[in-house]
């Protein structure tokens, strides 16, 4: 009787040992894919964006965003090669980046920067390519400066633009730097140069900032949040990150105004991203369904 019991307790030693080692495997694949392959796979979304305040002339027009690339974490010249690429196969009349060229914890030297700046210079667009400041860019606000304006990009510091379009009637470029590391001037960003009631376009790092633009801006774009890194069905990001409120992903609306949060290239804190592929947003205008 006692040896029966010592054989099924021995049959149960073994099926436990079974299922710790394919909870070790399980986990030892996952956190693979986490770390080498979903970080590496950079994906493209395209969105149409209908206002009917948009001029006639805009329709079609197209605008390309990315952001938080955090070069050096998990995002090295392989994949800001892959960006440029990627960006330039959609032939985009604006380019717009959103913040977070840097990370906090990882030293560039100074082949790094000029990587950077040789490479981000390759990105072509038919009218311009803009820019805003992320909080992590102001461990070393100089180089982002350098790196930026000497790859052709315009950096909107409580300012804006006026963009033409095949006609007579601008929209409005606006840009204003990371609300963590600084006091944006949001009036005078969104302010016009001329009299009128124009399509406005607001650049922000932080999402949160929508809360305060909503009417005043008809599309905002921003980054920051990466999308809260490591997913999970029906409960969101896992990686909560201060002035990001409730716009952590996607799309969001209200009557007058649409806000897209970008989910950013690299990876900030933790190199692991998970359901939550590193992206660029394409977005096309029109002012009609």
């Amino acid at each position: 009787m006692k040896e029966v019991e010592l054989k099924e307790e021995k049959k149960g030693h073994r099926l436990i040992f079974k299922i710790l080692i394919f909870l070790l495997a399980f986990v030892g694949l996952l956190f693979c894919y986490m770390y080498f392959f979903e970080p590496k796979t950079i994906i493209t979304q395209e969105y149409a964006i209908v206002n009917d305040e948009l001029p006639d002339s805009f329709n079609g027009f197209k605008i390309a965003h990315f952001s938080d690339i955090h070069f050096g974490r998990t995002t090295n010249e392989d994949e800001v090669t892959k960006v440029v690429s990627l960006i330039n196969e959609m032939k985009p009349d604006i380019i717009v980046f959103t913040g977070d060229l840097f990370d906090n914890y990882i030293t560039l030297s100074s082949e790094n920067k000029e990587f950077l700046k040789s490479t981000l210079s390759n990105l072509s667009a038919t009218i311009g390519k803009y820019a805003v400041t992320g909080d992590s860019d102001s461990i070393d606000e100089a180089a982002f400066k350098e790196i930026m304006e000497g790859s052709g990009f315009t950096i909107l510091t409580n300012t804006n633009v006026p963009i033409f379009y095949e006609g007579n009637t601008p929209i409005y470029l606006s840009g204003i730097p990371s609300i963590t590391k600084s006091s944006p001037d949001i009036a005078n960003a969104l302010k016009k140069d001329i009299e009128g009631n124009f399509y406005q376009i607001l650049l922000c790092h932080e999402p949160i900032i929508f809360n305060n633009v909503a009417d005043s801006a008809n599309l905002v774009l921003s980054g920051h949040s990466l999308g809260g890194l490591l997913r999970i069905p029906f409960l969101g990001g896992l990686i909560k990150k201060d002035n990001v409120g409730e716009y952590e992903l996607g799309k969001y609306t209200t009557d007058s105004s649409t806000l897209f949060v970008s989910n950013g290239i690299g990876t900030e804190n933790l190199s692991l991203r998970l359901f939550n592929y590193p992206s660029i947003n394409l977005y096309r205008l029109y002012n009609y369904e």
